[in-house]
């Protein structure tokens, strides 16, 4: 395995994305690697919400994004312990591409992310994030499942 330096490391501050941390921080420790924490803010609402608000939809985002900034600390307080270096970064997009970015731009030489696992329909209807970044991803790509999965 080549030298990592730069692990990015995705949430969305489910329980699901939290099983990422710990193999995040196992990879970190021993290659003494920089932790960059992640959460992309879909930037779109659902029309039917749109239409009916009286505040801008930048403003909701910016709020949410703020927001996320906070609970990105708790996930460095809680999840990351023990880890010297930690970044964390709120972007807005779709998360896929996003976090494919965030990588190149970066130059994280792991992505470890946690994967839903959600039902066969939804799947094969929209896929999943995790599997978007597997394909486009220009580095290694480590997906955390839950054992039930």
């Amino acid at each position: 395995m080549r030298d990592v330096r730069t692990i990015l490391v995705t949430t969305d501050f489910s329980e699901t994305s939290r099983r990422a941390f710990e193999p995040a921080m196992t990879l970190a420790r021993k290659f003494g690697a920089k932790i960059l924490l992640a959460y992309v803010e879909e930037d779109r609402l659902p029309p039917l919400v749109i239409e009916y608000m009286a505040v801008g939809v930048e403003d909701i985002l910016t709020k949410q994004a703020d927001q996320a900034g906070d609970r990105l600390q708790e996930c460095v307080r809680d999840g990351f312990a023990g880890v010297a270096d930690v970044e964390t970064v709120v972007t807005m997009g779709s998360p896929h591409v996003e976090i494919v970015r965030l990588a190149e731009e970066r130059g994280a030489d792991l992505i470890v992310m946690a994967t839903h696992g959600r039902g066969f329909i939804t799947h094969a209807i929209l896929g999943s994030t995790a599997e978007r970044v597997l394909r486009r991803a220009g580095c290694p790509v480590l997906i955390v499942r839950d054992a039930e999965d």
